[in-house]
């Protein structure tokens, strides 16, 4: 699936300086979020990698690989600890969700795995707090690796310090598709 690397007309290097410079808005509807819900939702994730996802707590994301049983990589994921029996591996690209499904299949865990609808944005770059506050009026003064579930004005949503770039920066991830428009042209007005 494509995605957008540049807006306007389309130099990468103008789109760069507006990240490192200032604020950018990105839409990053490629990235897929896995699902992972159940009584044994813990101990399934925790299984499909090498890190610790005790030490992770509700609220909060972690950087994470998720492993063949010899060691390979299959994808490098955020996870999303939405509640104790709730994860979600955000990823942006590979067939996370049908790897997750198959070991599922047999590993003897009551869990479900599926794909939310959930479309993806992020806004990165120095200036991003701002357009944030803008937004919600301090309701996302997050940590670095921290998230919020919230809504903007009935639009819910979960709201993550976390992002692409090695600049500061959010994701917006959309829990109904239909606010899609309204949610974007809400972002460009506050910022």
């Amino acid at each position: 699936m494509y995605q957008p690397a540049a807006y306007g007309d389309g130099d990468p290097l103008e789109a760069y300086w507006h990240l490192v410079n200032g604020v950018t808005l990105w839409d990053v509807g490629t990235e897929r979020q896995v699902e992972i819900t159940g009584p044994d939702a813990l101990a399934f994730t925790n299984a499909l990698t090498p890190r610790d996802l005790t030490a992770c707590p509700v609220g909060r994301c972690c950087y994470t690989l998720i492993t063949t049983e010899e060691g390979g990589i299959v994808n490098d994921p955020v996870l999303l600890r939405l509640g104790d029996r709730h994860f979600w591996l955000s990823t942006s690209d590979s067939d996370l969700l049908l790897w997750a499904k198959g070991v599922a299949v047999n590993s003897g865990f009551d869990v479900a795995v599926s794909e939310p609808d959930v479309s993806p944005v992020q806004i990165q770059g120095p200036k991003s707090p701002a357009v944030m506050e803008a937004l919600f009026s301090g309701r996302t003064a997050l940590a670095p690796y921290e998230f919020v579930e919230t809504n903007l004005d009935g639009i819910p949503m979960v709201v993550s310090r976390t992002g692409w770039s090695a600049e500061i920066g959010y994701e917006i991830f959309l829990r109904d598709a239909r606010y899609g428009d309204v949610l974007w042209d809400r972002v460009l007005a506050a910022g």
